[in-house]
């Protein structure tokens, strides 16, 4: 078992002793690649829903979609953009957006 496996094991554990061991620096390297890599894999989804959900302009809308402002207008109209207030100014989707050029792709 690695440093990483025996700490995630015994950190939940109110009954996990307490011991002192020597450590190699190759295995401590390994711990922390261990580390990042675990960490990596629990924060890479919650950034990419982050970035799925985030709110874009009118104008944003218009470059990604490669539309013109009123188009933007009339695929709200359809329901497959809903507009979000935010401080007076309208944002759209990015998950939304995302969904019309799948749509678009699959066609």
């Amino acid at each position: 078992m690695n440093l990483y496996g025996l700490l995630q094991l015994t950190q939940n554990s109110p009954d996990a002793p307490c011991i002192n061991i020597s450590v190699s620096l190759a295995d401590l390297h390994q711990l922390v690649v261990d580390t990042i890599d675990a960490t990596r894999d629990r924060l890479l989804p919650i950034f990419l829903k982050a970035e799925e959900d985030r709110l874009l302009s009118k104008k944003e809308v218009c470059a990604k979609l490669g539309i013109k402002e009123t188009s933007v207008w009339n695929l709200t109209q359809k329901g497959l953009l809903t507009p979000v207030k935010v401080n007076g100014s309208t944002r759209y989707r990015q998950s939304e957006v995302n969904a019309i050029i799948e749509s678009r792709n699959n066609d």
